[in-house]
């Protein structure tokens, strides 16, 4: 064999072997993204800065979309009322962990959490609100239903701010 001919033999394998990397993270990458290895990662998805209009201040995992048909949400002045569902690819227990670590920075406390039946359910309140979370797997994906609406005080709890009877 002639220099030429080896030297052409050398990138033909250097090319074959970076087509056959390429292949292999690709359909490795095609699996995770399709939900083929579904395994929680331990970490909270990171924060999304898409948000709903009305949500403002109530963070959303990366990936989430809202399911138009089965939310509702409605602002007047400071006060809102909303059920808004979502679906993603992240793990229920992975997005339960999210907002125990992003809520705090939003201004709502956890006062409740709980496991039932494969559903996490969260309760958050701010000074003025209540957000209540829910998170369930659905059909290969993740459920996620966020409500929110002002927190009712009882008769001997502080009112806000400017409050008058």
């Amino acid at each position: 064999m002639d220099a030429a001919t080896v030297r052409d033999s050398h990138r033909m394998r250097g090319r074959l072997v970076c087509a056959a990397l390429v292949l292999c993270s690709g359909g490795l990458l095609g699996c995770e993204l399709l939900g083929g290895n579904r395994q929680s990662t331990g970490q909270a998805p990171p924060v999304s800065p898409m948000q709903h209009p009305v949500l403002e201040g109530i963070p959303l995992p990366a990936g989430f979309q809202i399911v138009d048909e089965r939310s509702m949400a409605r602002k007047a002045g400071a006060t809102r009322i909303g059920q808004c569902e979502f679906l993603g690819g992240a793990m229920p227990d992975d997005v339960a962990r999210f907002y125990e670590k992003y809520m705090p920075a939003a201004k709502f406390t956890l006062k409740e959490k709980g496991f039932n039946n494969g559903e996490y359910a969260l309760r958050f309140e701010s000074d003025n609100e209540v957000c209540n979370i829910r998170v369930r797997p659905a059909k290969g994906k993740t459920a996620l239903v966020i409500d929110v609406g002002p927190l009712l005080r009882g008769a001997g709890e502080p009112r806000p701010p400017g409050y008058q009877p």
